[in-house]
């Protein structure tokens, strides 16, 4: 027997995690106050499912008195609840149950018999968001005006799906993701009445791996005891657990922080060859800017059971005082990107090298201290030239300002940054196409953009670009962004443009005929018009 299904709660207060329905529910059992139907909802393997039944075994308990709550567990309905075989408890799984004939068969019509053995006929409906909207139309008269004898316990985890008739209709209990102290209390439990010793580390790593779902965690724990082992280090957890080296994460990190994308890629490569998941290495460097990031603001707040010695803390701090809180943010949304493709890709590690490739060439601000920042206003911006362009005519010195000092290379910027220089549409036509190959070159991401947009005009010195969708136009109007982008056409035309993304039918219907050829070439065809 799976080790959930061994030590599943046969009674509330066996419940774990879910103190605050546990108590509203025996109040309702103790009183006779019970509702005609229930909604549990919660992500999977909180125990939803377990509580309906212990709900049903409560209500149906002939040995419980008035005034008491727990069903006894030993008579006739009780076991036959616990084994799933009572004629009166009838669990339907909604996801292979979804049509309109299945709820008037398996709920509406038999729900009109009174039960035969037990005081109350319970439906438990697991995954219930999966009924079609007849299926829901035809529940809800039943669901509403129930026979005194019919209780209703729908369990879902996916409740924006269900109609607001469905919901109105029910007492709703929110179930909650099982707490990391909670868990491991619970872990241990079942380690030692198993005859199990577990290290401490272990027990963290499969909470860490478990994201609050305590089944899952007991999954875990019984894979590890299926080594056989009666004692369990990390070393023998790590057969079983998909785990990687918190020290090579932290190295990762640091690489993309300081600036390294050679020795980010090797370690990629290393991990490739120890056959370490890159899934879940993304995963654990995610977690680890997410620490990084929470410390950032000062806040103390729970960090899932990830397993931070002393050691790697300081490591931490250290590489936090080289990044400022925005180019973090930066750095954690790009790998939240590149993770999601890693399954899908023909090499599980080019997701990976494309983001440090992306993060090592791109300017993030990586490597700047949040006083740098403040203070950056102060700097010319690096991408600007020291110098004035190559079509910018050079000024005649003043003679009568001889004796004035020397200006500062930031004032010079300044002021040819403000100088208004004569171009128009065309000249920006005109090197549109160099423009593009310098975008191609330093923001490979942002040429495949700009190449699906157009020019759609000039207004002074505003350049209005279109572009064909919101997410392009979100992406490209980022300060960071905007602000390279103008530096390059400030080298090539000599002059400020203030770049503007609108959104644009034509580019849409360019970008959409573009991807349509490209499609058509790829199978050797060619589009006809």
């Amino acid at each position: 027997m799976a080790l959930y299904h061994k030590h599943r709660p046969q009674d509330f207060s066996s419940v774990t995690g879910q103190e605050h329905i546990v108590k509203t529910i025996q109040n309702q059992v103790a009183s006779g106050k019970v509702a005609h139907a229930y909604l549990f909802s919660g992500s999977r393997g909180i125990g939803k499912t377990t509580m309906a039944r212990v709900l049903a075994k409560a209500i149906n308990c002939p040995s419980r008195k008035d005034g008491d709550f727990e069903p006894c567990d030993k008579c006739p309905s009780c076991e036959e609840i616990s084994a799933s075989r009572s004629i009166d408890v009838i669990e339907i799984d909604a996801a292979s149950h979804t049509g309109v004939d299945n709820v008037r068969e398996n709920i509406i019509d038999n729900a009109q018999f009174r039960p035969t053995k037990s005081k109350y006929k319970v439906f438990i409906i697991d995954e219930v968001h999966m009924l079609s909207t007849s299926a829901f139309n035809a529940l809800l008269k039943t669901l509403e005006e129930p026979p005194e004898h019919v209780i209703f316990i729908l369990a879902t985890t996916e409740l924006h799906k269900l109609p607001e008739t469905i919901i109105s209709r029910c007492q709703r209990f929110e179930f909650k993701k099982i707490a990391h102290d909670t868990m491991k209390t619970y872990l241990e439990k079942i380690a030692k009445a198993e005859g199990i010793k577990i290290d401490k580390e272990v027990v963290a790593k499969i909470i860490n791996k478990s994201d609050g779902c305590l089944r899952d965690a007991i999954s875990l724990l019984d894979q590890i005891m299926a080594t056989g082992e009666k004692t369990i280090t990390e070393e023998i957890a790590s057969l079983v657990l998909p785990t990687t080296n918190t020290e090579k994460t932290l190295r990762f990190i640091a690489a993309i922080i300081e600036k390294q994308p050679k020795d980010a890629l090797i370690l990629i490569n290393q991990l490739v060859n120890d056959g370490i998941n890159l899934h879940q290495f993304a995963h654990d460097a995610i977690e680890l800017l997410r620490v990084m990031l929470i410390a950032k603001t000062g806040a103390e707040v729970e960090t899932a059971g990830f397993d931070l010695d002393d050691k790697i803390k300081k490591q931490l701090r250290k590489l936090n005082e080289q990044i400022s809180q925005q180019a973090l943010v930066k750095l954690t949304d790009a790998l939240l990107i590149r993770r999601q493709q890693i399954k899908s890709s023909p090499l599980p590690q080019l997701p990976l090298e494309m983001a440090v490739i992306e993060m090592a060439t791109t300017d993030y601000g990586l490597r700047t201290t949040d006083s740098e920042v403040q203070n950056d206003n102060s700097k010319p911006p690096a991408s600007l030239p020291d110098k004035p362009a190559n079509n910018v005519k050079p000024q005649t010195p003043n003679p009568e300002s001889s004796d004035t000092p020397k200006k500062t290379i930031v004032e010079r910027v300044k002021e040819l940054v403000k100088k208004e220089t004569a171009y128009t549409i065309t000249d920006i036509n005109d090197k549109w196409n160099e423009f593009l190959e310098i975008v191609e070159t330093r923001f490979p991401s942002l040429s495949f953009i700009l190449k699906m947009g157009q020019v759609v005009g000039l207004d002074g010195d505003v350049l209005r670009i279109g572009v064909g969708y919101s997410f392009h136009r979100d992406k490209l109007m980022e300060k960071l962004c905007q602000k390279n982008l103008e530096a390059i056409l400030l080298e090539l035309i000599g002059g400020k443009v203030c770049l503007e993304f609108v959104l644009n039918e034509e580019a849409r219907m360019k970008s959409e005929n573009d991807e349509i050829k490209e499609l058509a070439s790829s199978l050797g065809g060619e589009v006809v018009n």
